[in-house]
């Protein structure tokens, strides 16, 4: 399936995951370029990188193994309505 197709299928769950941890990156190194110069906007960087993390394990674990209290709790952030508001947030 290509990508003019999903995009009518309305299917944005694979690309969503994908910046979100494109997201987890750039506000980690960001925030680490712009630490000397704006201290807060570079703390509030890391903290929403540290956010991201929780939401985007559920993608992540597929190739990493976890335990299965870890899994308990991220299965919260499964459903996509969650992460949703989490990124509106």
């Amino acid at each position: 399936m290509g990508l003019l197709e999903e995009f009518k299928a309305r299917n944005f769950s694979l690309y969503a995951q994908w910046l979100g941890l494109l997201s987890i990156l750039l506000l980690a190194i960001l925030g680490g370029v712009t630490l000397a110069t704006n201290t807060v906007f570079a703390i509030v960087g890391w903290v929403f990188a540290f956010m991201l993390v929780f939401v985007e394990v559920p993608f992540c674990t597929k190739f990493c193994p976890t335990s299965p209290k870890f899994d308990k709790f991220v299965s919260v952030f499964e459903n996509s309505y969650y992460r949703g508001i989490l990124y509106l947030m």
